[in-house]
This record gives structure tokens, sequence and C-alpha cells, in this order.
């Protein structure tokens, strides 16, 4: 059982090995994203943002004479009173009257303050700071002139009540001038005088309270004072080019992320070994083989174990030939048939360089090729297609005479296909098909079998029971997990022999990048495979274990 922090690091392999794929994607969609972010950026017209400071509290003067002048129930509330305030219809018209529109602003504290800052944006710098400015400044005008009125109105009130105690401080009777009613009035003349004393008080302390009303009305600034004039700007504010390239980047990352996951969500193509893992089940996968740099036209045949000798691919193919010859051991293999699901997958050029392997490590090949309907094999060795299979097969020439040697290889021939016959499934399927491939096994120590893809025709499926294995092969990008599958279903319904699986165009993930080039030249012909040298190191143990 697989522990817990092996599969998350699979996983995230896995993940990476989508991005490293995908890179393209990624690549591309961040340099739209960037490109497109940038270039409107460049394009919008500058923008200039002047900023005013205002304090929210009154002078200390305006204390003096104010009780309950700094008391504030919540504070944050207050500040955002005022903010509205700054934004209300007759602040703007003061603006408007004085600079001819009224823009809008913004008004926002500064921190855990009472300092609001008003800042103005414009096209023209100048225009930026004379609109905060204006709007601190008629702000200031407007809770002044309401402190002030407030005052004014309180005062009248108070006027009013001064002058009514004036009057009844008049409507009170004079002493009486008589003697004889001096006497007899003594005491309303007590009364009188000591209600004259309290409304002379009274009316004493609204004189007092008026005074300090019109001190406070001179003093009054409305609870707000512009700390900092807005100056004008000299760098816009937008657009910013550097920051709009930094959010498109980090932008255009996730963006062609998402892209590459979906790609790959959609993208039903074999693309590493785990993948055809999956889409064969328990069939192994014998072969990886690096793609071929240097072949850019794929429509020209190319045999890159005989060009190219000591590269990463070449080596790729004799690593799959010891594969097969280890599981020769234990399963006697003459005749390999060689397919794949669809057309264009590899399979004529994986079966031209697993024959010349095959044949520079000593053993007789003969390629057979039994796709009788789109022949490329003839090609890949620069040979004529004019004889071959069908020939032998109608009986127009003899095997001897339709069998060509391989110029440079002397254990490698090829049987071509011949000429292209109109039933093909019907000639492959009949007895003396067989009786070919078994005159065929007498030239060789091994057969090789190029046959048509097993999902557009039933050719392959056919050949499956007349051969002692079936080597499939998929190509990384263009083999789809469903057309693999589907294959061994076709073949598991006639009890095709599969051998193994060979991936075309491994990237570095799946073969490891093969770093190191061998020097490696054709094994002559008296030289041993693999196999044969376990066997002869074998062997030669033995005898020396007899001699003592």
């Amino acid at each position: 059982m697989v522990p817990q922090e092996a599969s998350s690091e699979l996983e995230l392999r896995d993940y990476l090995q989508v991005l490293r794929r995908r890179r393209w994607i990624v690549a591309l969609a961040t340099l739209i994203v960037v490109g497109a972010a940038l270039t409107s950026s460049l394009l919008q017209t500058p923008v200039y943002r002047a900023s005013a400071e205002l304090l929210l509290q009154a002078r200390s003067t305006e204390s003096l004479f104010d009780p309950n002048s700094g008391v504030r129930n919540d504070p944050v509330r207050a500040v955002q009173t005022e903010i509205q305030v700054l934004k209300s219809q007759p602040v703007r018209d003061a603006v408007r009257r004085q600079l001819g529109v009224a823009p809008k602003v913004s008004a926002s504290p500064i921190g855990q303050t009472d300092v609001i800052a008003v800042k103005a944006e414009s096209t023209d710098p100048r225009r930026a700071a004379a609109v905060a400015n204006a709007y601190s400044k008629a702000y200031i005008d407007f809770r002044r002139t309401q402190a002030v009125n407030d005052l004014f109105a309180a005062a009248k009130e108070i006027q009013v009540k001064v002058d009514d105690l004036q009057g009844q401080i008049d409507a009170l009777p004079a002493p009486s001038t008589d003697p004889r009613e001096r006497a007899n009035a003594a005491a309303d003349a007590a009364a009188t005088e000591a209600r004259r004393t309290s409304l002379l008080q009274q009316q004493a302390l609204f004189k007092q309270r008026l005074d300090q009303l019109q001190v406070d009305a001179a003093l009054k600034t409305g609870g707000a004072q512009l700390v900092t004039e807005a100056s004008v700007p000299s760098d816009p504010v937008k657009p910013t080019p550097k920051r709009t390239g930094v959010v498109a980047l980090a932008v255009g990352l996730m963006f062609g992320v998402v892209l590459a996951f979906l790609f790959e969500y959609l993208d039903d193509t074999i693309k590493s070994k785990e993948d055809l893992g999956r889409a064969t089940g328990d069939i192994p996968t014998i072969g990886l083989i690096p793609a071929v740099g240097s072949w850019k036209d794929r429509g020209e045949p190319m045999v890159v174990s005989l060009t190219d000798p000591k590269s990463p691919v070449a080596e790729a193919y004799r690593s799959l030939r010891t594969s097969i010859q280890f599981i020769g051991l234990d399963r006697p293999m003459r005749t390999i048939q060689v397919t794949s699901p669809g057309a264009s997958e590899g399979k004529s050029t994986t079966i031209a360089n697993l024959a010349v392997a095959l044949a520079q490590a000593g053993q007789r090949v003969v390629i057979v090729c039994c796709d009788l309907r789109r022949p490329r094999i003839h090609d890949f060795f620069g040979m004529s297609n004019t004889v071959g299979f069908t020939s032998v097969l109608l009986g127009d020439t003899p095997l001897s005479a339709a069998i060509q040697k391989v110029r440079g290889q002397e254990r490698l021939a090829v049987l071509a296909s011949g000429p292209i016959p109109p039933n093909p499934s019907e000639l492959l399927s009949g007895r003396r098909t067989v009786e070919v491939l078994t005159a065929v096994q007498a030239e060789a120590d091994i057969v090789l079998v190029d046959c048509p893809p097993v999902l557009p025709v039933t050719d392959a499926a056919v050949l499956s029971s007349r051969v002692d294995a079936t080597l499939l092969v998929a190509t990384a990008g263009e083999t789809t997990r469903k057309e693999m599958a589907r294959t061994i279903e076709l073949l598991s319904h006639v009890d095709a022999p599969i051998l193994g699986t060979v991936l075309n165009g491994a990237g570095d993930e799946d073969s490891y990048g093969y770093p190191y080039r061998y020097s490696y030249s054709p094994t002559p012909a008296g030289s041993r495979s693999d196999k044969n040298k376990v066997k002869a190191r074998a062997k030669k143990d033995r005898a020396a274990q007899a001699k003592v």
C-alpha cells in the first residue's frame, strides 16, 4: 500500500508535468493578458489626484465659552457624518459658484484620527488641486455658517427673554411718595422690591449668556480646520503601467494555469507512460522512444538506428530490443506483429528501427509488410515494391526472389507488400498467408510483421492469430486513451497475444532524457546479443566449476 506522502508527491508531479506540457498555453495566455493590460494602460489619458486634509475638531479658543465642545458620543459615526456633509448639495453648490462646476470628490478618514483626506481627480493636475481645496473651504464655510446661524438664533431667543423681563420690570408699580400711604403699603413695597430684584437678576443672567453667544459667534469655525491644502500633483495616479503590468502578470499566469488544466482535461491523448498504463491496464510498456529532433519532415522515412546510431533515440530502440529478448527467455517468439490503433502513429518507424537493432545484435531478421493498404516499410530502406508479399501469396514470385536484402545490414531483409490487392482482409485470412509466414520463419531467427492499424480495418485482428506476439505502438500527443482501450478490446476478442506497448515521442520525464551517448558501432557477425552474453557467462562458470 502506497503511503499518503508518496501519493501526494506523485499527484504534485503530475500537476507539474501538466504545466510543463502546456507551458506554451500558460505563456501565451500570460502574454495576451499582460499585452492587453499594458496597451489599455498606455492608451488611457493620465489622471492626477490632489488631496487636502481637514481636522474635524474645533479650535481651542472655541471651547472657552462652550462647555460641550469636544464631546462626541461616537467618533466614527461623527466622522462619517461630516464626510456626508462635505458631499452634500449645499457644499456642492458653493463649489459650483466658485469653479463653475462641482466635480465629484472622495473623502476618507486617515487611520484612527479625526483627520479626513479630501481627494479630487482630474486630467489637469492644477484642476485637481483647485477642486480639492474648493471643497475643503466650502465645507468649512458651510459648517461655520451653520454654527454662527445657530448662535444667532439662540441669541435672538435670549434677546426676547431679556426684553420680556424688561417689560415685567417696567410694569412693576413705583414706590408711593404720600406719607400716609407709605405706612399702609410698607408690606406691598417690600414684595415689589423683591420681585424687581429677582427679575433684574434673571435679566442679568440672560444678558451674560447673550454676551457669550456674541463672543462665540466671533470665534466659531464650524468644528473643522484646514490642516493641509492640496498641492499640484506631479505624477498621475493612473494609468500606472508598472503596477498594471505586475497585476496583469499574476492574473495572466493564473488564467494560463486554468487554461492549461482545462485543455488537459479536454485532451484525451496519451502524453506519458502513466497515461498509456491507465489506458492499457495490465499490459506492460516495454519501449519509450524519444522524439527525433532532427526529423523535420515526417513524410520522409528515416531510420535513426542507421543514420545516427549513437543518438539517444537509437539507444531507446536498443533498449526495446533488450526488453523483447528477455521476455523471449520465457516466451518463445519467432513472429512479432507490430501495429497501432490508428494511422501515422509510427508503427513502420518502430518496426524498421527495431529490426536494425535486432540485426545488429546478431539475429537474422526479416520484415514482412502485411500492410496491403498503405505500405511504407520499403521506403525506409530505399527498396522497390514491385514484388513482395502479395506476389508470393499469389504464386507469381518465389519467396527467395521476393525477399530483398538491406544494404549494409547482412542479417536484415525485407519482404515488401508487393502490388496492392483489392481484398486485403480476405487474402490475409487465408491459409496461404500462414504458409508464407512459416516459410519466412525458415529464413530468419525472428520475423517482424508490419500490419495496418487496428481501428480502421480488421487486417491486424485477422493476422494476430497467425503470429506469436503483437506489439502495440502509440504516439504521445496523438493516440487517445479511448483509441488504445478500444484497440486492446478488439484484439482481446480474437485472443491476440499482446506482448506490450511502445510509446513514441516520449518526453524526458518518461525516457529519463537518455543523457549519456554511448560509443556504439554496428556489431560484426560473430558478436553475441545480450541474451547470448548471459548464456555464455553461465556456461563459462559451469566449465570452471567442472575443472575444479
